[in-house]
């Protein structure tokens, strides 16, 4: 083979192989989007436990997002929070994860663990179809949205009482981003492009 090809078709894997690993961490989410949960619980659940939650997203620098947390705890105590994560590490309690992972794709957080992607399914939010993955680890059953990552329910069940988050309202139907990021479409664009220039000189050299 050509060194001039084999450099060619070494550069094509390459690129696969780092739009793969930028795809395992894509961002879904954009600042502004929010989401409120409804929980409920059965059993005997901690006072300081919450009723319902905001989630808000304040600044995304990369893969670093900001949140702001609303809670209204059931002892009727309001409570707002304010944290920073980087999602390559994982986000607190897996609220978050990257978004538009697959069946098998695995969840890494420095400090919990790892959930696996166990399947996903359509389900309806809004009057919307969209798609859902789901995984879990320990007492705790996630599901995600997979477009944006974002987590629309969770539940838990201990020898106490058991707990759902439910998603009830949210922005991120209307305005999520439904473009790839700049970066992964040339990721992809780039190596069809030198696929088909490969074809087309093996093509030339097949007639010569």
């Amino acid at each position: 083979m050509n060194r001039k090809i084999f450099l060619i078709i070494n550069t094509l894997l390459f690129s696969f192989l780092v739009v793969s690993a930028f795809a395992q961490v894509t961002v879904g989410l954009k600042e502004g989007d929010w989401i409120e949960y409804e929980i409920t619980y059965t059993g005997t659940p901690p006072e300081t436990y919450p009723e319902n939650a905001r989630f808000e997203v304040l600044t995304i620098q990369g893969t670093s997002i900001t949140l702001e947390i609303k809670t209204n705890s059931l002892d009727g105590t309001e409570n707002t929070n304010t944290v920073t994560f980087n999602l390559e590490d994982g986000a607190p309690d897996f609220i978050i994860i990257p978004a538009n992972l697959n069946t098998n794709d695995v969840v890494n957080h420095e400090e919990v663990g790892s959930i696996e992607i166990l399947g996903i399914e359509e389900y309806s939010f809004e009057g919307k179809t969209r798609e859902l993955v789901y995984g879990s680890t320990g007492d705790l059953d996630y599901n995600w949205d997979r477009t944006t990552g974002i987590v629309i329910q969770i539940d838990q069940t201990t020898d106490a009482f058991t707990q759902s988050w439910l998603a009830v309202n949210t922005n991120i139907v209307q305005t999520q981003a439904s473009d790839l990021d700049p970066i992964i479409q040339y990721g992809i664009i780039i190596p069809v492009i030198i696929i088909i220039i490969i074809v087309a000189i093996l093509a030339v050299k097949r007639k010569r």
